[in-house]
């Protein structure tokens, strides 16, 4: 929208380069501030374009301050979708950004899933949901370390938009991120996957695998069926091969449906110990679902077969649940 701006008001080229400092590296917050502008060229901005393409309608903090979670609305339309800020305790802050509202995959154990497909996010509503909590930061002397695609959404079926986020995120003229501080979470779109390692992305993968065959992977995504698990994995093989980065596998432990020590062993074999690194997710309770978590005993059990086979996992630690901001509970409103 600014570059469009920048040429139907015929301004010079420097122009532009004071407006990303101002609003990508100063991180301003109306365009009032954008001191570097004369007073008419701001009042024509502001008429004309939205500072923001979505607005804030409810934020929410768990009880020990370490995730926010934000219901946001989309300006062209009021369509509600969630983002949410995580503050580690080794100093990162990562946002987990949305692709889209809603998701066409219709995983059984995400609350997202279940809203169904409502549309794609736009790049720039996809960035300006960093931008809202980089302003957050700034306040505090902080900054945005990491960007994770694990928000609403599947973020190769709308790969073109992500991919222009990220290259936004990466300007060094705006947000300046290293490429290896984001990952884009996929639940294998494989014909998109090499069109992904093509457009010369080098950051983080990780597949939404959940399941170590495809026939009770396609009962837990339904998406799966159109993408066969062997086939998918060689792409993603394929991957570290080229970017000699490591591959994170997402597990979400369901009990009785996929956490016994069959589906360990199975998993481990089918998997090269070689640049992966599985991401054991104990599940988040979602509204309507019989579905439930994995007891410690069996996540100990599962983890122990991992260990055995040299499978580098973790278990992951759980953030915003109490908000239902944790994994796979992201929904329009709760």
């Amino acid at each position: 929208m600014i570059n469009t701006f920048i040429e139907n008001h015929k301004i010079p080229q420097y122009r532009l380069t004071q407006f990303n400092d101002a609003y990508y590296r100063d991180l301003i917050s109306s365009f009032d501030e954008l001191s570097t502008w004369p007073k008419t060229l701001r009042e024509e901005l502001i008429e004309e374009i939205p500072f923001s393409t979505i607005q804030m309608i409810k934020e929410q903090k768990s009880a020990n301050n370490s995730t926010i979670k934000v219901l946001f609305k989309r300006i062209i339309d009021g369509k509600q979708f969630e983002t949410v800020l995580m503050r580690h305790d080794d100093g990162r802050n990562t946002v987990c950004v949305s692709c889209m509202i809603g998701c066409p995959a219709g995983c059984l154990f995400c609350a997202t899933g279940k809203m169904g497909f409502q549309g794609n996010l736009k790049a720039v509503e996809i960035v300006d949901q960093v931008l809202y909590f980089a302003r957050i930061l700034k306040k505090e002397n902080q900054s945005i370390t990491n960007i994770v695609f694990m928000g609403m959404g599947e973020p190769l079926l709308n790969l073109e938009n992500v991919w222009e986020a990220i290259k936004i995120f990466t300007s060094p003229q705006k947000l300046g991120l290293s490429m290896r501080r984001i990952t884009i979470s996929t639940c294998g779109i494989t014909p998109k996957l090499r069109e992904l390692i093509n457009i010369g992305y080098k950051g983080h993968l990780a597949l939404s695998l959940h399941a170590p065959n495809q026939e009770l992977r396609v009962k837990l995504m339904p998406i799966a069926a159109k993408f066969p698990l062997p086939k998918l994995l060689r792409e993603f093989k394929a991957f570290t091969k080229i970017t000699n980065k490591r591959v994170s596998y997402e597990y979400v432990l369901i009990a009785g449906i996929n956490d016994q020590p069959k589906h360990a062993h199975v998993l481990a074999k089918i998997l090269d110990p070689y640049l992966s690194f599985v991401n054991l997710i104990p599940l988040n309770p979602i509204k309507d679902s019989t579905l439930k978590r994995s007891p410690p005993a069996s996540i100990k059990k599962f983890s122990e077969i991992l260990t055995k086979y040299k499978i580098e996992h973790s278990v992951r630690v759980t953030m915003g649940d109490d908000i239902k901001a944790a994994c796979g509970q992201l929904a329009e409103n709760d």
